[in-house]
């Protein structure tokens, strides 16, 4: 055995790249740090919203919205006018569909649910969050074709997701929104989702059967809860564009 240093420890040496052997932890640490930062570059920012310029001439859009995943399917068929900025366009999708705005919105553009990119309210503003304010925006500048869709989601406990898909583009706008058709009443207001829907819309349906009343209430204090004369299957064109008439977006 020769003095010196053994051959597996040159080799280590060799191998660490650090004069003398000596592996420096805090450097180490900088290094997995930094590489980290690259790695994951990107992947928690939120994606920004396309917003195209404001076109020439104002048109006008005929748009069917959608409760996604309602079985029956719950929508309403409208003719809105293209210069409507997004945060009338939820007054609008309100009124028409019979929620009471009771919960926090926000809009958004992109198939995928996974890197949809969403306006911020005025809400989010007072937050603390910065983004592309729905109040600075008109539907004419996130949808302009046939086939085109944009994504609505209101109350964010319940989970209520819609989505408007233009149908067909007019050449002359309507002066204020306006119902032509629709099926299915809107669910009651924080009735748990789709899927407290649909139990308490069956129950409904079943004739307020006193014992099987949904989310644990009784036949009296379930029917006193529900909207006045409030039944799944009920929708009026009439009274949809009354509560729009009344709106102040125009």
């Amino acid at each position: 055995m020769t003095g010196g240093v053994p051959e597996k420890k040159r080799k280590l040496k060799r191998k660490s790249g650090v004069p003398g052997g000596i592996v420096d932890l805090s450097m180490l640490q900088k290094l997995i740090a930094g590489a980290g930062r690259d790695v994951f570059a990107g992947v928690f920012d939120e994606p920004t919203p396309e917003v195209r310029a404001v076109p020439e001439r104002v048109r006008g859009f005929r748009v069917r919205v959608d409760l996604m995943y309602a079985k029956p399917p719950i929508w309403r068929r409208l003719v809105l006018p293209g210069d409507l900025m997004l945060d009338e366009l939820h007054v609008v999708l309100q009124a028409a569909m019979g929620w009471q705005d009771g919960h926090l919105h926000k809009f958004g553009v992109g198939g995928d649910r996974r890197r949809r990119a969403y306006f911020v309210t005025g809400f989010d503003l007072s937050e603390g969050d910065d983004g592309v304010v729905e109040d600075s925006v008109r539907l004419d500048q996130v949808v302009s074709d046939k086939g085109e869709r944009l994504f609505y989601d209101y109350d964010f406990g319940d989970g209520w997701e819609h989505v408007l898909v233009v149908e067909d583009v007019l050449d002359d706008p309507p002066s204020a929104p306006v119902c032509l058709t629709g099926r299915m009443a809107c669910p009651p207001e924080d009735c748990g989702g789709l899927g407290g829907y649909e139990e308490l819309a069956a129950w409904v349906r079943g004739g307020y059967d006193p014992r099987a009343t949904p989310m644990g209430l009784g036949a009296q204090e379930m029917r006193d809860w529900l909207p006045r004369d409030w039944h799944p299957d009920r929708f009026s064109v009439a009274e949809t564009n009354d509560a729009l008439a009344v709106l102040n977006t125009r």
